[in-house]
């Protein structure tokens, strides 16, 4: 089988190889491709939802479980 690129990214990341979570990161990586392949994307949202409900806990709309 060819080496491509998302071989050599997957390999040189993980130190045990083969093993299910390399086999796992590699399927990964080909199907979005190598270029984008461990990049962290942001989210849109920036926790709003969070943000929301922690405003709501503060003005005493939620009240904490015992």
């Amino acid at each position: 089988m060819a080496k491509d690129a998302c071989y050599s990214k997957v390999k040189s990341r993980y130190s045990v190889w083969p093993s299910a979570y390399a086999s796992g990161a590699l399927a990964k990586c080909r199907k979005v491709g190598a270029a984008n392949w461990g990049n962290k994307s942001k989210k849109q949202d920036g926790g709003l939802a969070r943000n929301i409900m922690s405003d709501r806990y503060n003005m005493g709309g939620l009240k904490k479980k015992k």
